[in-house]
C-alpha cells in the first residue's frame, strides 16, 4: 500500500557515468513502489564525461524525473542545495550516485518519519573509506563539537544525509556552500529556529574506498572558514 506522503529525492554528481544509471533506476523503482506523488531531481555538476547525457536520456523516458545542469562545477553541497530548492513535494532528501543509503532504507525512513519531525538526521553506523578521509572526517566532527557544543549535542554525525520537511527549508537554508559545512549548518539553523530534530542510525551501503572531494585541502580550509563565520554569527545573534 502506497503512502500518502509526497517526496522529492535529489541526486547530484560529477563524472559519475559508472554509477548514475543503476542509481537512477534503483531510486525511481523504490519511489514508484511506495509513493503516489514523487520526483527524482538529478543535478549534473558540470561533468566532463557522459553523466549529463545519461541523466537526460533517463528523464526523457520517465515522467517523474527532472535534470538540472550546472554550467560550472559548484561541488556536491551546492549542487544538492540547488536541487532541494527546486523540490516541490512535502519531504526532501538526497543521496549520492554510489548510493551510500539504500533506496529502500531511504523510502522506509520517509514513510516512518513522525508527522511532527522537521529534520531527520541519518547517523552513519559504519564508514569504509581511505585513511586520510577517515582522519579528516574525525577531525571535522571534533571541530564541530568544539565550536558548537550546544548545537552538536544529541547529533553526533552531521555530514551524512538528512530528510527535511519542505515547509521548513526556506527558513533554514545555509550560507555555507562548502561540501563540509552545508549539512551541519542546515541542522544548526533548524535547532536555532526551534524545529524538531530526530536522529536515526543508518548502515552505509558503500563498500568501496572512494577518495571523494571532502578530504581535499581546499575543501578543508573552505569548510573551516564557514564554520568560523557561522560561529561568529551565532555569537552575535546575526544568523538570519
Amino acid at each position: 500500500m502506497k503512502t500518502n506522503k509526497s517526496v522529492s529525492v535529489v541526486v547530484a554528481g560529477y563524472n559519475e557515468e559508472d554509477n548514475i544509471k543503476s542509481a537512477m533506476k534503483e531510486i525511481l523503482d523504490s519511489l514508484e513502489q511506495n509513493f503516489e506523488m514523487y520526483e527524482l531531481i538529478l543535478v549534473d555538476d558540470a561533468s566532463k564525461d557522459s553523466t549529463l547525457r545519461l541523466m537526460q536520456e533517463f528523464a526523457d523516458t520517465h515522467d517523474h524525473v527532472r535534470v538540472l545542469c550546472n554550467h560550472v562545477n559548484l561541488n556536491f553541497g551546492t549542487s544538492v542545495l540547488r536541487g532541494m530548492i527546486a523540490a516541490q513535494y512535502d519531504y526532501v532528501t538526497y543521496n549520492a550516485c554510489d548510493l551510500p543509503i539504500k533506496p529502500e532504507d531511504m523510502v522506509q525512513l520517509i514513510c516512518n518519519m513522525h508527522e511532527d519531525t522537521d529534520v531527520l538526521v541519518m547517523q552513519r553506523t559504519d564508514y569504509v573509506t581511505t585513511k586520510w578521509r577517515g582522519i579528516t572526517s574525525k577531525g571535522n566532527q571534533i571541530l564541530l563539537k568544539i565550536l558548537f557544543p550546544k548545537l552538536t549535542k544529541d547529533t553526533p554525525v552531521l555530514n551524512y544525509s538528512q530528510i527535511y520537511r519542505r515547509s521548513v527549508l526556506n527558513e533554514i537554508l545555509p550560507f555555507a556552500r562548502s561540501p563540509i559545512f552545508v549539512w551541519p549548518e542546515l541542522v544548526f539553523r533548524a535547532k536555532l529556529k526551534g524545529k524538531r530534530i530526530e536522529n536515526v542510525p543508518v548502515k552505509c551501503n558503500v563498500s568501496n574506498l572512494r577518495k571523494g572531494a571532502f578530504g581535499h585541502p581546499h575543501d578543508i580550509i573552505w569548510g573551516m572558514y564557514e564554520m568560523l563565520r557561522f560561529r561568529l554569527r551565532v555569537w552575535k545573534g546575526d544568523y538570519e
